[in-house]
């Protein structure tokens, strides 16, 4: 019996010893180290490290609700096209933006991407106004901006160089032209030269069918946009500073006019160029109330009316301003002249009631060549004024109501269908938004 114990106790010892000695020689695995996220402060507040890289990144977007009503465009609220239209619309848009940045040795690498989807109903659409009938419901998804920086250099989709106010402070763009240039974005390629002191000067190439509206012609005998295909980019520069007291900028284009159709005699129609100035000035106004800015700005086109925030046609209860940037009379390209000038003020009245008003007044002026042969190219004025005023009772959170007044004023007087003889007309729009951004 005491043999067997001792056999037992001796087989358990040896077996314990050989495991023992098998997990010493196993190599020891330790958990991974958890990679927590880390602020990026040296690029501003939001920014965090991308894990397993030096690239920081931010993430933000934007949900808006905005409700708008348009008064009925004919003249006779009754009659058949102002009951067709719709006087309100809906509108709903989400925004997606991710700001990735990467220090290098040629500086900051920056890569930029916005997407906005937009669902529209009643008078945001076209087909619900002016008498075309109900809207129905639409949703758009819209490459807002893409675009890289690095050294200087811009490639991609962003805000025009030529713009600086670009409706900075109102909700709507107006029913018949903007508040001065104002494009969205258009696909660039660009450098920028920073010289200190918060002086800057940009030279871009900029596709030239965001912004050219048109040169007017004649096939079959039939008037037609006879704009011919791009050879060049619109040529963009502007000089700039941003200093404590606000910013400044002169800006100027040159885009190509040219066309596919050809002279009378059956030969080719020599291409023309149109050009554009601006100049604008945003003066901070901290004596009156922390945030309170003044915007001034005024443009000057010849070949390049769409620089001035004019859409192709402005049509409103029968009364027509056509902007085009040129057209053919007698085998050549005769270019049109506009000016525009606008201005904007921006108040808060407390920390969380702000205030703007804004007005802009653009004209364009045909030759008399291009009026007597082309009945629809007449010189026309657009007068436009507004305010809106919005609460954000917490940050980032905007509750506003904006009312806008739009007049078009043609040359001479216009004898409607109806037999009225009217010299101008006028358009009130009132829009409700709400805006949160994060």
């Amino acid at each position: 019996m005491k043999l067997a114990k001792s056999l037992l106790l001796g087989s358990v010892a040896g077996l314990a010893a050989a495991a023992g000695a098998q997990a010493a020689d196993l190599p020891m695995k330790k958990a991974a180290p958890v990679e927590y996220v880390r602020v990026c402060s040296v690029h501003g507040a939001g920014f965090f490290y991308i894990p397993g890289s030096d690239t920081c990144i931010k993430i933000g977007g934007r949900v808006r609700a905005e409700y708008r009503y348009l008064e009925p465009t004919s003249q006779n609220k009754l009659s058949s096209p102002a009951r067709q239209s719709d006087a309100t619309g809906f509108r709903a848009r989400g925004r997606i933006n991710v700001d990735a940045r990467t220090a290098t040795e040629w500086g900051t690498l920056r890569t930029f991407v916005q997407v906005d989807v937009t669902a529209n109903t009643g008078n945001y659409l076209g087909a619900g106004r002016n008498g075309f009938g109900p809207g129905g419901d639409t949703t758009d998804v819209i490459l807002d901006k893409a675009y890289i920086q690095w050294a200087g250099i811009t490639a991609g989709r962003i805000s025009s160089f030529f713009d600086f106010y670009a409706t900075a402070l109102n909700f709507g763009s107006g029913y018949m032209a903007s508040l001065g240039s104002d494009y969205g974005s258009v696909n660039v390629l660009a450098y920028t030269a920073t010289f200190g002191n918060g002086f800057s000067a940009t030279i871009a190439l900029e596709d030239r069918s965001a912004v050219v509206r048109s040169v007017f012609g004649r096939v079959d005998g039939d008037t037609a946009d006879v704009l011919g295909g791009q050879r060049m980019p619109s040529i963009v520069g502007n000089i700039r500073v941003d200093q404590g007291w606000g910013s400044a900028q002169l800006s100027g284009v040159v885009q190509q006019l040219n066309t596919s159709v050809p002279n009378d005699l059956g030969g080719r129609i020599d291409t023309e160029y149109g050009y554009a100035i601006q100049a604008g000035v945003k003066f901070n106004l901290p004596m009156l109330a922390a945030g309170d800015a003044l915007w001034l700005q005024a443009a000057y086109a010849d070949g390049a009316v769409g620089r001035l925030g004019l859409g192709s046609t402005t049509a409103f209860a029968g009364l027509t301003g056509t902007a085009v940037d040129g057209a053919i009379v007698d085998g050549s390209i005769k270019r049109t002249k506009g000016w525009g000038v606008t201005a904007a003020l921006l108040h808060y009245w407390t920390p969380s009631v702000r205030q703007a008003v804004f007005g802009n007044y653009t004209a364009v002026d045909y030759s008399a060549r291009v009026s007597n042969a082309y009945g629809a190219l007449n010189d026309f004025k657009i007068w436009t004024v507004g305010t809106n005023v919005i609460w954000s009772p917490v940050s980032a959170f905007d509750i506003g109501v904006e009312v806008l007044y739009q007049k078009l004023d043609p040359k001479g007087r216009v004898v409607l269908p109806t037999g009225v003889s009217k010299s101008s007309v006028d358009i009130w729009e009132a829009r409700i938004r709400f805006q949160r951004d994060f």
